[in-house]
């Protein structure tokens, strides 16, 4: 007891009794409300999914596929959402199952014949958003996880707003918006989309803390949440998290207050810019460092023909008033007939109409330079920010050819992810506005007012048109042929698709402009005193929640979570065969957004991982390139994203262990394969000529470079079955073939391989050969990838393009390949010591306060 007493005197010592200000009671009140009231609007809009436990993930797309897909009979769903059920959902499945086998999810050995997914920048290995899996099944889980990143995206900005001086009224209306608006809804079902946007709202608050504050520990603390969104988010998103940072304190050190030097604005600007970005990669170091090393080795190579992009047409803007104006979220009419102009799916700016009031109002404010000092300054840089995003999004044809040089940048030719900038910056301008709008004169709301009612009168005027022109289109009877093609068939096709909505207006117009109405009725009675304050603010509120609500159910319907990748009874016998990989065909990637639609579709890429049934197809943003290299050997490989097969017939397919194949039931049967089963629309075959995943060849054939492999394998004269093609100017110290040999399908006198131990990040081999031969594993070479003959460490080398060989001497032997990759060692090890020391740096500074308190 007397050593309890003596430490807690030192304590006492060191940490001096701080005296905090009591609360407001009535300001807690009303922030526990607001806080209430967003979760409230939350569990609202999603109650099947809390409460029934149904799910987010899209049945719908599931039931036009093959197996799982067949018993729901035909499906008259048109779009195909696979991104989530595809990219996102089977992430998730692998990542679950290999935690709860006790092994880290670095390697994914399901999909293309094995793929390095901890640095695709797309699947969340260390989210906390993964403990959700502790307790619920993948498809609610899932679910669950996207509304609880929603819902802390939303607390966060009310956070923001107030931490920027804005009220609780200012701070509700903004945080509605930013969890409820058309982006929102949209991504939520986005694997690390809502994960990552979450922390922007308080990386921003630290840096503008930064600024006016003058502090390092503030532009640390932002890093600290800049690296939080790198575990949690969407990776091809983090160049515009750091843009925002970089634009924002620019901004400042350029336009700050009038007391400091620009210059030493400038240089302080930079420096808290260095500590916040520095810290912030150098702790989520393991999250983007093995991702540039995938990126070094991938597919993603650019050239003219590939020269694509994703964006948003400046016309869209009209989006922000009628959220469907060029179709709904799933329309798949319009998306196929404007996507071919590469607009992106995700085209509705939409707000809510109540929410253009406060934005629209806070713009009005800083062109009048009605703001005090650090608020106009505030206004400034959001507005900067915001018109920068829609730059991004709405000028893609002018500077995507640039990022054909810059591998980096290539991620900003999907030029919409740059709408969680514009999502942010509006929600900030609406929590700014709602303050300034309430508080504001008579005589000033009566001046905005009536550019309120022009504005609406000009969107009446667009309304006329449109019904004028639609008439037209009616009247001259505009015929419409779908296998027509052209210039003047795209105009027509358009003409026909956007007039519908207006003979007779449809909802999507109707309810909008009743919104604009009440807007400004409410602007006028405000105006003119017949309207108080807090009556403005709950209508605007009502308005707001009642129009996002409406907006909301096109986005994200909720679905029986056991249509999630049920048991059937195709998966089951795959999973109880011998092992060997599977090739669905045909890939019929082209049904996706057909109208009508036609037969379903065999396990899409990536589904069959939700399973854990090898294939060797895949879907990926990144993969190692030369496995798009050997894949283009069977035939070619034209999409950057997948590798899909529509023949089943190769010497390729053989040699990477492609033992059964997947095909329609009524397709006719497959040569040289014997049929196994027919269920569920799905034929089953085995291909007998497939080699093992482990084989023995008795010699190699040397090859200058990766060209050269290919070339020599392109060139079909090499039996593949005795010899395989090394890379590197190393050859192994074995036998050379003869210089030319035809190939065959006589398997060499070799020794035997047998795998003993398969798991993701490690393959166990038992050998037993009479003379030194080289063991071929068809799993996909890769940094990373360490051998080891009976412990003994010894060299991979890439091998017929794609796989890994190393040297056995004669005799039984134990081969490993384990995966132990050096890029992700060094980062953790530099991420650990940048977190110690980040700490130090933010406890020194409170520590240096006591001292000083103390000797006061």
């Amino acid at each position: 007891m007397k050593g309890e007493s003596g430490v807690q005197q030192v304590v006492a010592e060191l940490v001096p009794p701080v005296a905090f200000p009591r609360p407001d009671p009535h300001r807690v009140r009303r922030h526990v409300v607001n806080i209430t009231l967003i979760v409230f609007a939350i569990v609202a809009l999603f109650w099947r999914v809390i409460f029934l436990g149904e799910t987010l993930v899209d049945v719908a797309t599931l039931n036009n596929q093959l197996p799982w897909g067949y018993n729901s009979g035909e499906s008259n769903y048109p779009y195909n959402r696979r991104d989530l059920t595809d990219m996102y959902v089977t992430r998730d499945y692998f990542v679950v199952a290999a935690y709860r086998d006790g092994e880290f999810p670095l390697w994914n050995p399901y999909t293309m014949a094995g793929h390095p997914i901890y640095a695709d920048g797309v699947t969340r290995t260390l989210s906390p958003f993964l403990l959700f899996y502790k307790v619920f099944d993948v498809p609610l889980g899932y679910s669950l996880a996207r509304l609880a990143e929603l819902l802390l995206a939303s607390v966060f900005m009310y956070v923001f707003a107030l931490g920027i001086g804005a009220s609780p009224n200012g701070g509700l209306m903004g945080a509605l918006v930013f969890g409820l608006s058309a982006h929102s809804m949209l991504h939520l079902t986005g694997l690390g989309w809502w994960g990552g946007l979450m922390w922007l709202p308080l990386i921003m608050l630290f840096v503008d803390r930064a600024v006016a504050r003058d502090s390092l520990r503030q532009a640390a603390l932002a890093g600290v949440f800049l690296a939080a969104q790198f575990f949690c988010g969407y990776l091809p998103n983090q160049i515009y998290y750091a843009g925002a940072v970089v634009l924002c304190y620019a901004f400042f050190a350029v336009v700050g207050e009038g007391g400091v030097a620009r210059r030493s604005r400038i240089v302080r600007a930079s420096v808290m810019t260095g500590v916040t970005l520095g810290i912030g990669f150098v702790l989520a170091a393991t999250q983007w460092v093995p991702m540039l090393e995938l990126l070094k080795y991938s597919n993603r190579r650019v050239i003219g023909a590939e020269l694509g992009y994703i964006y948003l047409p400046p016309w869209y803007a009209g989006t922000l008033v009628f959220p469907n104006l060029f179709g709904s979220a799933y329309d798949v009419r319009t998306l196929t007939l404007f996507t071919g102009l590469g607009v992106s799916h995700d085209h509705i700016l939409y707000l809510g109409v109540a929410a253009l009031a406060p934005l629209g109002f806070a713009v009005y404010m800083l062109k009048r330079r009605s703001l005090a000092g650090s608020a106009h300054r505030r206004v400034a840089c959001f507005v900067l920010l915001g018109v920068v995003s829609l730059v991004i999004m709405m000028a893609a044809p002018l500077y995507v050819p640039v990022t054909r040089f810059i591998p980096v940048l290539q991620v900003i030719r999907v030029a919409v992810r740059a709408g969680v900038l514009f999502l942010f910056a509006a929600s900030a301008l609406v929590a700014i506005g709602t303050d300034h709008l309430l508080s504001a004169s008579a005589e000033v709301l009566s001046r905005f007012t009536r550019y309120a009612r022009k504005a609406a009168l000009a969107v009446v005027v667009f309304l006329a048109a449109a019904i004028g022109a639609s008439c037209v289109v009616k009247l001259t009877n505009v015929a419409v042929d779908a296998t027509e093609r052209g210039k003047l068939a795209f105009v027509r096709k358009t003409a026909v698709a956007l007039s519908a909505q207006f003979l007779p207006p449809d909802a999507g117009i109707v309810i909008p402009l009743a919104f604009l109405f009440a807007v400004v009725l409410l602007l006028s009675w405000r105006s003119s005193g017949r309207l108080t304050r807090s009556g403005l603010f709950t209508a605007l509120v009502s308005l707001l929640l009642i129009d996002l609500f409406w907006n909301s159910g096109q986005f994200n319907r909720t679905f029986d979570r056991s249509g999630v990748f049920p048991p059937t009874q195709t998966t089951d016998l795959l999973r109880s065969l011998p092992v060997g990989r599977v090739l669905v065909t045909p890939s019929q990637l082209e049904t996706n957004r057909k109208l009508p639609q036609p037969d379903k579709i065999i396990a899409p890429p990536n589904t069959l991982l939700a399973y854990q049934i090898p294939t060797v197809s895949g879907k990926n943003q990144q993969f190692p390139k030369w496995y798009r290299d050997y894949a283009s050997l069977i035939e070619p490989q034209p999409n950057m994203s997948h590798v899909v097969f529509d023949q089943y017939r190769s010497q390729f397919f053989d040699l990477l262990n492609v033992k059964y194949v997947m095909t329609h039931a009524s397709a006719p049967p497959l040569e040289g394969c014997d049929l196994i089963s027919t269920a569920e629309g799905i034929s089953i075959y085995e291909n007998k000529s497939a080699l093992p995943r482990a084989f023995f060849v008795s010699w190699v054939v040397a090859a200058n470079d990766h060209e050269d492999a290919i070339a020599r394998l392109r060139a079909a004269r090499i039996n593949l079955r005795s010899a395989a093609v090394v890379e590197g100017g190393a050859p192994l110290p074995l036998e050379q073939p003869p210089a030319e040999f035809d190939v065959g399908i006589r398997q060499a006198d070799s020794g035997v391989a047998r795998i003993v131990e398969d798991k993701r990040n490690q393959v166990i081999i038992e050998t037993d050969n009479e003379k030194a031969e080289a063991l071929v594993l068809s799993d996909n070479y890769y940094p990373g990838w360490k051998a080891f003959v009976d412990g003994e460490p010894t060299e991979i080398f890439q091998a017929n393009c794609t796989m890994r060989a190393v040297a056995v001497p004669a005799g039984r032997h134990l081969v490993s390949f384990v995966f132990m990759p050096a890029t992700l060692k060094a980062s953790a090890y530099v991420s650990f010591a940048a977190a110690v020391l980040t700490l130090i740096f933010l406890v020194l500074p409170f520590g240096k306060r006591t001292r000083n308190s103390r000797r006061e």
